[in-house]
């Protein structure tokens, strides 16, 4: 009977250590991920604002009606309004 008890014991404590490292690691693969969005977001919100000073030709911060057409026909501005799933279409809901 000590030596069954013994072994329950044993196996439930390892059972809570596997448990507890599965926790952890859980916790660290979900804030790596979140990490990794940000970065993400980051850059996304970098990139658009290159795109969006390169097409202010008379620098003055503010995009015109005229300077935004002209953006949304450049082809790099298509091809990374695609590769973030967005309908060049949609485009011009940023600019109301």
């Amino acid at each position: 009977v000590y030596i069954a008890f013994t072994y329950f014991a044993l196996l439930n404590v390892v059972t809570g250590v596997f448990c507890q490292t599965a926790i952890e690691n859980a916790k660290k693969d979900q804030s790596e991920v979140l990490a990794a969005q940000i970065e993400l977001e980051e850059a996304v919100a970098k990139q658009l604002s290159r795109l969006f000073t390169d097409a202010d030709d008379d620098n003055s911060g503010e995009l015109t009606l005229d300077e935004f057409e002209h953006m949304a026909q450049d082809e790099r501005f298509i091809m990374y309004c695609a590769s973030l799933d967005i309908n060049p279409d949609d485009v011009w809901s940023l600019f109301k």
